[in-house]
């Protein structure tokens, strides 16, 4: 057996690529296939899948592909990578050229290949462009990329969608709106960090033509005075508002509704926490989520002001298999990536779903190799239409796979515990069942949402019938008022346009020269 770990080098790229580090790692135990795994990742502080945090993920899984299949399959993890590369948009299309360097480099492709990362629209786009010509497989662990299959088969999408069911078209806010008979939501959204998030929500929640009353409103700026508008303007719309922002501003949301006495709990408000680690000010609401880097100005405000908040996140099971892999993690990234988790932090998410690909698509291979024989590996679309519509059993979890090739995650919805100190579930949405359950307390009971200040949920805004369109597009009808008024103004118009008409050929007639004209044409039965 041959092993080689750690082999850094440095790959120019045309002239057009910037240094890239590429890690290669091999096994060759009476191996048959020989199969590629090009990781690419992100530099830079502030991503969820960036190398630190999925390098020791990316890691481990290779290892443990070696270890179940190393008997079939020679595995070799290629990773593209460079520091200077730290956000989506500095990455733009590069991944591209260092894939296509890769492939090229082997003229007889014996190589099976499959493509991890990057968690960037623009360079998944263009990668997944490349995988159809290609045929093979690409693993995406971010929302994002072509969603129709028929035109890209061979793509896997591994990101823990919180907001969605089966059909990918049904979100969370509808689920919830369904079971509380509210019939208006609204969409708050940030200027920064999450707005494209926002408004595949929005987009989405939308599409699924149930609601007859969406809204959304897009903060210009993170002001108070902004804020509060943007409130203030919601109210009058809808008891239903969904912020898609950071930590920090739901906060100050929470405390401007507080001012405009939006938390009297005739107003419920839901926001999105599915990640645990603190990335940017991507901070997660954890314990004591009111409070900011410590500080405790108008604490009790604010803890009184998100008793009417709910938090949806994703509902982690915990399991003796998954913790010891969290363990793995956390010190392989202490010893070779120099990155510390924080206490309480867990492995992301969108970086375990790199993990849940590698481990579902070395049982796919191994599958196709056994059963259909080494050339069937080659085939990208084949392989991944195995993967789809599959259940995996994964540390203790099950990861479930739609036939479409998009991951299913269920979800919980979290409310404050009765102390004010932490968000604890109170409801769990089952993606399998589709069906809202009660998390159950210790003593077998099930736990009940309290609705603050109230005996019962806040009541759903009504409006006139004939006020308001029937679709949940959010545009209202124009008044009575509004009508009689576009009427009478198109009477003037239709009215000034005949008078133009009139006048320009009275003028005309009186401007043209003397003698000017057709003479008359005698037809045959005038002659």
């Amino acid at each position: 057996m041959t092993l080689c770990f750690g082999i850094m080098e440095v790959l120019s790229i045309f002239s057009l690529i910037a240094a890239v580090m590429l890690t290669t790692s091999s096994v060759t135990v009476g191996a048959v296939v020989n199969v590629s795994l090009l990781e690419f990742v992100l530099g830079g502080k502030r991503d969820y899948t960036r190398w630190e945090l999925s390098g020791p993920v990316f890691d481990i899984g290779f290892q443990e592909l070696q270890r179940d299949y190393g008997g079939t399959l020679n595995f070799t993890q290629v990773r593209f990578f460079n520091l200077t590369y730290t956000s989506c948009w500095n990455l733009g299309e590069m991944p591209v050229l260092w894939a296509s360097e890769n492939y090229y480099n082997d003229p007889s492709n014996s190589t099976v290949r499959a493509i991890f990362g990057t968690g960037c629209p623009v360079s998944t786009d263009t990668l997944s462009d490349l995988a159809r010509e290609w045929n093979i497989p690409y693993m995406i662990p971010m929302v994002g990329g072509p969603g129709d299959k028929s035109r890209f088969p061979t793509i896997t999408s591994l990101a823990p969608l919180t907001w969605t069911d089966m059909h990918r078209n049904a979100s969370v806010i509808t689920r919830l709106m369904v079971a509380n008979n509210w019939t208006s939501v609204g969409y708050l959204c940030s200027s920064t960090g999450p707005s494209y998030e926002c408004r595949l929500r929005f987009d989405q929640h939308s599409e699924f033509r149930v609601n007859k009353r969406i809204y959304q409103f897009n903060l210009d700026s993170e002001s108070v005075d902004n804020i509060k508008f943007a409130l203030d303007t919601m109210k009058a719309q809808t008891n239903v508002i969904v912020i898609v922002a950071f930590k920090n501003l739901i906060r100050s949301i929470m405390m401007a509704a507080a001012e405009l006495g939006m938390t009297n709990g005739d107003y419920v408000f839901y926001a999105f926490d599915y990640y645990d680690a603190p990335i940017g000010e991507s901070l997660p609401l954890g314990t004591r989520p009111w409070m900011i880097d410590g500080l405790n100005d108008h604490e009790e405000e604010a803890k009184l002001a998100y008793r009417s908040l709910f938090v949806v996140s994703l509902a982690n099971v915990k399991t003796p298999e998954h913790d010891r892999f969290s363990q793995d993690v956390k010190s392989l990234a202490a010893r070779q990536y120099n990155y510390t988790y924080s206490e309480n932090e867990n492995i992301n998410p969108f970086a375990m779903s790199e993990y849940y690909a590698m481990k579902i698509l070395g049982v796919v291979l191994n599958e196709t190799v056994t059963i259909d024989g080494v050339a069937a590996a080659s085939d990208g679309a084949g392989l991944s239409k195995r993967m789809w519509n599959r259940t995996y059993n994964i540390l203790g979890r099950q990861i479930v796979l739609d036939e479409n090739g998009d991951r299913v995650a269920d979800w919980v919805v979290n409310q404050l515990d009765p102390g004010g100190n932490a968000f604890r579930p109170v409801l769990q949405w089952s993606s399998s069942m589709k069906i809202f359950t009660a998390v159950t307390e210790e003593d077998g009971t099930p736990r009940q949402i309290v609705w603050y200040n109230r005996t019962s949920l806040p009541a759903d805004r009504t409006f006139p019938a004939d006020n308001h369109d029937s679709t949940d597009s959010g545009t209202q009808r124009g008044t009575p008022a509004v009508a009689i008024g576009c009427s009478f103004m198109a009477v003037i118009l239709l009215v000034a346009i005949v008078l133009a008409v009139f006048y320009r050929k009275i003028i005309w007639n009186k401007l043209r020269p003397a003698g000017f004209g057709i003479p008359p044409v005698l037809f045959r039965n005038e002659i």
